[in-house]
């Protein structure tokens, strides 16, 4: 049921005949109503192939209805935990709609982070009319549940989600992405590891693309218009980083107040308990204009955390914070460094249905060089592989210090299916000495070769041949030695005697 407040309609002041019309905020409110709605619709039955020998997760439970698709619980068959299984239809606009899916999981594998929601695997259905996407199945709920039972929560649970959250916002602003849809039903609340996971890229906006290859379109707006930026209702405006600090702003005021900051909202210290400065932060992130905002998301999240900071009650304890800080720099800038560093990929899949992948296991030396064992495996020998590794090397903190790709390894193809093919290479290279002192994590990525399914079928028949060719020049060897034995010798003529 939608009820629509007495202050919903209004007229027009400058003429004074006008029919009332319903005012903006209302109708955002409607919005959310529908679609609440079609939230509540009953759930859909999962498509027959989800149930095929060949899909690599069997179905447990439907979850509910995201922003652009269905969601259900699913188990992997090799037993290795849950995932979530996202089913995103394209019926209604089979190009758009594939492209926006397309855009989601290029989003998702972009971009690491401990908060965001991590893409196990995507394909594509049969029969090419949706696509699925199985990402880490969260145990827990999303925010939004939570405020309807809660109201509001504890400011370290908000100072906690902040930081979070805004962490994950920050590591997409640095990769050129623009979430474009922040709000409670996107956070989602991990129980098993205690951490806030920020979930649906689904119109997410890629900024290092032009305007003509971005899947969501400059003026294309959020689904939750309560959360949205208001410079989103200016035409000509091209969204900015600017408008997820907006959004983050607006989801922890109403974390904090069980409020949402709509009109002249008063400050506050009148609604909640929280520190003197967090009022001053969040209405800077909520400025109508974008200019007057904190300069990038990290400077707003840092501008909270110091808000939030109370100074100590004691010089004793600045004093013993101030010796443990001291002994743990002195630890950290003396202790020996940690050569070697092994790293493991563990199984990087470049094609999960026909069993191809490759694992690598690298040293890593002080000096900056490197040697890597590669195995590739491909359990389709039929078709084989070729493809190169893409390995990001992060430090401490989790950024980016360095980029390489590996040389170009591969299975060849052969007409013998049903057979293992692995093959194991060697691979030294070196990185700039600096760079190895700083390596805490590398993150290894497939990047598959370009050949196409018919030149490999190509390769597989001249290969065939050659096998061919290999044994009937084998065979007429063995026949021409055959014949040469059974052959009648010569007899050797009688010598006359010598002459006398």
């Amino acid at each position: 049921m939608i009820s629509v407040f007495p202050r919903s309609l209004v007229k027009d002041p400058m003429n004074p005949d006008s029919k009332p019309t319903l005012s903006s905020h209302t109708l955002a409110g409607l919005f959310e109503a529908a679609v609440g709605v079609g939230g509540r619709a009953p759930p859909p039955d999962p498509p027959e192939w989800f149930g095929a020998s060949d899909f690599l997760y069997g179905i447990e439970y439907y979850v509910g209805r995201g922003g652009s698709g269905f969601v259900w619980k699913a188990s992997r068959r090799d037993g290795h935990g849950a995932v979530a299984i996202k089913l995103v239809p394209f019926h209604s606009d089979l190009l758009r709609l594939k492209e926006r899916w397309e855009n989601e999981c290029a989003a998702l594998a972009r971009v690491e982070h401990r908060n965001l929601i991590h893409l196990v695997n995507h394909g594509l259905a049969p029969d090419g009319e949706s696509g699925w996407m199985a990402m880490e199945w969260i145990e827990g709920r999303n925010l939004d549940a939570t405020l309807s039972e809660q109201d509001c929560l504890p400011f370290s649970e908000v100072f906690d989600f902040v930081s979070q959250i805004g962490g994950a916002l920050t590591a997409l602003h640095d990769v050129g992405l623009i979430h474009r849809d922040v709000k409670p039903g996107n956070c989602l609340r991990d129980e098993v590891n205690c951490r806030w996971v920020l979930a649906d890229l689904g119109i997410a906006l890629d900024l290092e693309k032009s305007e003509d290859h971005r899947v969501t379109r400059t003026m294309e707006r959020s689904a939750t218009p309560s959360y949205s930026p208001p410079e989103l209702d200016l035409q000509g405006h091209a969204p900015a980083p600017s408008g997820d600090q907006y959004s983050l702003a607006f989801t922890l005021w109403e974390m904090l107040t069980g409020h949402r900051p709509l009109g002249a909202f008063p400050r506050l210290r009148t609604l909640c308990k929280s520190p003197e400065g967090i009022d001053a932060v969040l209405r800077r992130a909520l400025a109508t204009d974008p200019a007057d905002r904190f300069p990038d998301l990290a400077e707003f999240v840092k501008a909270f955390q110091k808000a939030a900071v109370r100074p100590p009650r004691s010089y004793l304890l600045m004093a013993f914070f101030a010796l443990v800080v001291t002994a743990a720099a002195i630890f950290l800038f003396t202790r020996p460094a940690p050569f070697p560093k092994r790293f493991q990929s563990g199984k990087i899949h470049v094609n999960e249905v026909r069993g191809q992948s490759m694992q690598i296991d690298m040293t890593l030396q002080e000096n900056g060089n490197f040697s890597a064992k590669v195995r590739i495996t491909s359990l389709h020998p039929i078709f084989g592989f070729s493809g190169r590794a893409h390995l990001v090397f992060r430090d401490s903190e989790g950024r980016i210090i360095h980029q390489l790709d590996t040389v170009g390894y591969g299975v060849g193809g052969r007409l013998m299916p049903g057979l293992k093919y692995d093959r194991l290479d060697d691979w030294n290279h070196q990185v700039p000495p600096d760079v190895a002192h700083r390596v805490a994590s590398i993150n290894f990525f497939a990047t598959p070769g370009a050949i196409t399914m018919k030149q490999r079928v190509a390769l597989n028949q001249l290969e065939f041949q050659k096998d061919l060719k290999s044994v009937k020049d084998a065979a007429l060897g063995g026949l021409n030695a055959v014949a040469e034995m059974l052959s009648p010798i010569p007899a050797k003529a009688e010598e006359s005697p010598p002459a006398e």
